[in-house]
């Protein structure tokens, strides 16, 4: 199913992955957001181990690739954008070349860093979601979502913000609650307001995209 033919041909320094009769081993950390500046707790919860058993496979003879990279979408680039007075683009620029030079500071021996807006990136992502889209994984559902008229946007995740239903914290976000760690539903919040104006949005409908996780449970495991 996830075959595609963007990668058909890897190469990497000059030569073909993976190796054959080799045992070639791909490490990836969590991406880190392009919102802000890393600092110790992010490089020690994020890269660190990664990076560790990217040296120890190396030294046992493994063909090893490690892979990381600036993770550009979602509202946290939106939200810092609207901080800055910056685009998104404008955003991402700039903390790219501040995370890496900062990993690379702390010499953490990435084989790739990239982005998740490069090109090759989002070809390789769409073929997967068209793929998937074709094969019948997907199907579309309205749900209640949060909306700011003033605004005349939807929010989700860190543009909206409340009162956490569970521990009543509040400063929780459209997505989590900071207080308790419990995962929310933006509207559960109560007094929830518009991250952007602080006007108190309504629930509307609003059409998405699912993904069948269950119908590939088989092929995930096997």
């Amino acid at each position: 199913l996830f075959k595609h033919n963007v990668l058909a041909v890897p190469f990497f320094n000059n030569r073909l992955v993976p190796v054959k009769g080799k045992r070639n081993i791909l490490i990836t950390s969590a991406l880190p957001y392009v919102n802000n500046v890393p600092h110790l707790g992010n490089i020690i919860g994020c890269v660190l181990s990664a990076d560790v058993f990217a040296r120890y496979c190396r030294m046992r003879g493994h063909e090893t690739l490690f892979v990381c990279g600036t993770d550009e979408y979602g509202t946290a680039t939106e939200t810092k954008a609207l901080q800055e007075g910056m685009t998104p683009r404008e955003v991402c620029d700039k903390y790219h070349v501040i995370h890496k030079n900062i990993y690379e500071w702390f010499n953490v021996e990435f084989d790739i860093f990239g982005r998740t807006t490069t090109p090759q990136q989002t070809e390789i992502a769409q073929d997967i979601f068209l793929k998937l889209q074709k094969n019948g994984f997907t199907s579309s559902c309205s749900i209640d979502q949060l909306h700011c008229q003033n605004c005349d946007k939807f929010l989700a995740d860190r543009f909206v913000t409340g009162i956490c239903p569970f521990c009543g914290f509040d400063d929780a976000r459209g997505d989590q609650c900071d207080g308790c760690g419990r995962l929310i539903n933006a509207v559960e919040l109560k007094s929830p307001k518009c991250h952007i104006c602080k006007q108190e949005p309504k629930v509307r409908q609003s059409t998405h995209i699912f993904l069948h996780l269950d119908a590939l449970q088989v092929s995930v495991f096997a």
